[in-house]
């Protein structure tokens, strides 16, 4: 079993699984191997194997994370069983073993259903808007991680796309607002630039008080952290050695950082629910929120939705965060900009945009009078208005009924139309 595992399914996995082998291969070296990695392989494709593999995966839900010797969590029985049914899968397609013993499984009744390991702490989790402030202000934490937790919490990036974000992908000059766009993410296990989790290109509205923040650190704060200016191909929040910051390292700093400032730990991750609760409060509609965070099309509908035209949206479920909260901070936005810059833009208040009033018209060689509360289109104008002003032919116009086939019966005269009385 060992042998198979290292000689050819791991290196299998490294090719063809870039994201996810480590994963697979820490799973498999903990709760699978220590149990079946000195028996043979074969052994497994027998009944007394199937039995034998059977009563592992029963017993999965019992097993102790290495981490702090708890039970481990649902979602992790299921990511062990999922693991070892790919290894013995891939086992029968190279004839190793006879047959794959797992195809009879049953995850309904032999793994858990997925839930949270500490139910209930999902209710609780998130931060508040004086929290954030705090975060992305407070001098006691140093400029780049102020600036990087303002772009997490008021962009709902995941740690790997704020990692890779480089000058060039920022757009100050997009209106209504600034915008940053991401093609590529970075893998912190494969230390390697991947694209986004979903494959999607994110784009960003870039709210006021990031502008502010982020300018700043731009002009003076990556200079002093770097020892020389920016240039477009560089990373917005590099390390000390100019690359990609580690999830590790940033959740590091993270949680010492939430220490510092008396605040309960939580995950990183929370800068992301975070942001999407924010603006939800604030009045952002969810379907603009999700083409800033969840952009990849989940339905036949999403094929039609155009970002572009989209975009005025999303800045005004961006803009629902308060800026006013950081009044009197380091990310306190200018009374001016907001209003005549940022205001004006998201709601279009531009009176040359707005369509010029109604004047009077020629129809059919008259002049019809210029509609208010009047019926919107011709025909009903001269069904419902005034007669006078809208002067029609006495056209004879005979009513039918049905009848036999291509019989055809008149009922009554014609109507008589009213005509315009002579000057």
């Amino acid at each position: 079993m060992q042998r198979f595992y290292d000689e050819t399914w791991l290196p299998l996995r490294q090719r063809t699984r870039q994201w996810a082998w480590k994963t697979d291969a820490g799973v498999m070296k903990r709760h699978f191997l220590p149990h079946f990695g000195t028996r043979a392989i074969a052994d497994l494709g027998t009944d007394d194997g199937e039995v034998a593999l059977l009563d592992w995966v029963v017993g999965l839900r019992e097993h102790r994370s290495k981490r702090d010797g708890t039970v481990i969590a649902s979602r992790t029985v299921r990511n062990v069983a999922s693991a070892v049914r790919v290894f013995l899968a891939d086992a029968a397609e190279r004839k190793v073993i006879r047959r794959n013993p797992t195809i009879g499984w049953s995850a309904d009744r032999h793994l858990p259903a997925i839930e949270d390991k500490e139910r209930g702490w999902r209710r609780q989790a998130g931060f508040g808007l004086d929290q954030v402030v705090a975060l992305t202000t407070d001098r006691r934490l140093p400029e780049d991680r102020r600036t990087l937790y303002a772009l997490r919490f008021l962009g709902g990036l995941r740690p790997g796309e704020a990692a890779n974000a480089r000058w060039r992908d920022l757009d100050p000059a997009s209106r209504p607002l600034g915008r940053l766009n991401l093609e590529a993410s970075f893998n912190s296990p494969m230390q390697r630039e991947t694209s986004t989790k979903t494959g999607a290109s994110l784009h960003l509205p870039i709210h006021p008080v990031l502008a502010v923040l982020l300018e700043h650190w731009r002009t003076t704060g990556w200079a002093e952290f770097m020892g020389r200016e920016p240039l477009p191909s560089d990373l917005i929040f590099p390390r000390e050695d100019g690359k990609q910051r580690l999830v590790s390292g940033t959740y590091k700093q993270f949680k010492a950082d939430l220490a510092l400032l008396e605040f309960p730990y939580q995950r990183q991750y929370e800068s992301r629910s975070t942001f999407r609760n924010l603006a939800l409060l604030g009045g952002a509609t969810e379907f603009h929120l999700n083409l800033i965070t969840h952009p990849s099309p989940k339905k036949a509908s999403d094929h039609y939705t155009r970002l572009e035209m989209q975009w005025p949206r999303m800045c005004e479920a961006v803009l629902a965060i308060d800026a006013g909260a950081w009044k009197g901070t380091a990310g306190a936005v200018p009374a001016a900009e907001v209003t005549a810059e940022v205001t004006s833009r998201v709601t279009f208040a531009d009176p040359t945009k707005d369509k010029p009033p109604t004047t009077l018209e020629v129809v059919g060689g008259k002049m019809e009078r210029e509609k208010g509360f009047e019926p919107s289109t011709l025909a009903l104008a001269r069904r419902c208005s005034t007669t006078e002003l809208f002067p029609l032919k006495n056209v004879r116009r005979p009513r039918f009924i049905e009848g036999a086939p291509g019989a055809v019966k008149r009922l009554g005269p014609p109507r008589r139309r009213a005509s315009l009385p002579a000057p």
